[in-house]
């Protein structure tokens, strides 16, 4: 009798526990989905979100909430649907014209995700990184008047946001402001010693002006903050290549690929800093590379067809191989480009077509700013193609 009451006593408790693990309410459901955020069990959050607004359909914070878990599963139309059910429902939420906005801009529309954000400011006009997001909004539609000016309030609002500094100095660099650009990245780095992106920017900035030791001490700084951060090696190895330390740019170029293998400026710059060492078949590869992870940058074919065509070791040029790529450059920028011109009538030249040189030599030097910029060496290939004669390009 005793072990049966006990039994019994036990499935009881175990009911009990298990209603009680059991959502039953909207309320339930709605906490039960950012636990399962918590585990990384998207789906699951989804689930639960769906079933608390199924419970409470006019309770704006799981439109919000499921909004949020869409965005990071890359639903961004499904997440503007439920940001906009939100809204509706409480129209006087901020927070969800911030999120609603952001997926905008994602999506690249601008004038909604400004709308957003203006309504946000309203809502909130004291919150500096309403200014600071519409600001952006504002850059990526090309008013950078208005995003600087968006930014200026930010920091009227909060004179301690380094971010808005950082944005504005990002403006500035776009408007050719270099030295408005640096003193906003140095304003930045007072504010935020610790951020790497400020150090890289201002890097970046010294690097544009020509100063170079300056924009080594700041990318070996942003580097020291950012460690895993690709551009800021890249950005090491461009300086150092501009002071002829190739070997040391190649190995920031190396750490660069290794962080982020899919970047093809990473591999065309380190193929420049092989060519400089003579490091031909190097160069090759690297330039290869380009060309399949930016199959539509004509820079690509046309820097490997110059090689295939001009380099002056016996047995590495290809004739035909570089017809090729320097016909595809030229088709890719539908044969305005004066300088791809010059490399295919070198790549014609070292098929042995000589007359087809010579018209595409011609047909390059018709650009007055190419001539300008690059006559003296033009007319040098020109008289040798007339002469029958291939151009060879001179080891540096």
């Amino acid at each position: 009798m005793k072990r049966t009451a006990l039994i019994f006593g036990f499935v009881i408790l175990s009911a009990i526990a298990v209603c009680a693990q059991t959502p039953q309410t909207a309320s339930d459901f709605n906490k039960r989905g950012h636990a399962r955020i918590e585990k990384g069990d998207l789906d699951g959050a989804i689930t639960d979100f769906s079933k608390a607004i199924e419970l409470a359909p006019r309770e704006h914070a799981s439109y919000r909430d499921r909004g949020d878990v869409r965005v990071w599963k890359g639903d961004l139309d499904g997440a503007i649907a439920d940001y906009s059910k939100a809204i509706e429902l409480d129209p006087r939420d901020a927070a969800t014209y911030y999120s609603r906005g952001a997926v905008r801009l994602r999506k690249g529309d601008h004038d909604g995700a400004i709308a957003d954000y203006s309504k946000a400011i309203k809502l909130e006009p004291r919150k500096a990184a309403a200014y600071c997001l519409r600001g952006l909004a504002l850059s990526a539609k090309g008013d950078i008047d208005g995003a600087i000016g968006d930014y200026n309030r930010a920091m009227k609002v909060d004179p301690g946001d380094a971010v808005a500094y950082y944005l504005r100095g990002a403006a500035r660099e776009k408007k050719g402001d270099i030295d408005g650009a640096i003193a906003d990245y140095s304003k930045s780095i007072e504010l935020n010693p610790r951020d790497g992106d400020s150090y890289y920017a201002r890097g970046s900035a010294r690097e544009d002006k020509g100063d170079l030791d300056g924009a080594f001490a700041d990318y070996n700084k942003a580097i020291a903050l950012s460690p895993d951060d690709a551009d800021c090696y890249y950005g090491r190895g461009n300086v150092r290549a501009a002071k002829n330390d190739f070997e040391g740019a190649i190995a920031d170029f190396n750490q660069a690929i290794q962080i982020e293998p899919g970047d093809p400026s990473y591999y065309s710059a380190r193929g420049y800093a092989r060519e400089r060492r003579g490091d031909i078949y190097g160069v090759v590869s690297d330039y290869t590379k380009w060309m399949e992870l930016d199959p539509a940058d004509p820079d690509a074919y046309n820097s490997l067809a110059w090689l295939m065509a001009t380099y002056p070791r016996e047995g590495f040029r290809n004739g035909a191989k570089a017809v090729e790529y320097a016909t595809k450059a030229c088709e890719l920028t539908k044969w305005k480009e004066p300088a791809y011109l010059d490399t295919l009538a070198a790549a014609y030249a070292e098929s042995g077509k000589f007359d087809e040189a010579v018209k595409w030599q011609t047909k390059a030097l018709e650009s007055t700013e190419f001539a300008k910029e690059s006559g003296d060496g033009a007319r040098q290939r020109l008289e040798a193609y007339k002469e029958r004669k291939p151009w060879r390009e001179k080891v540096q």
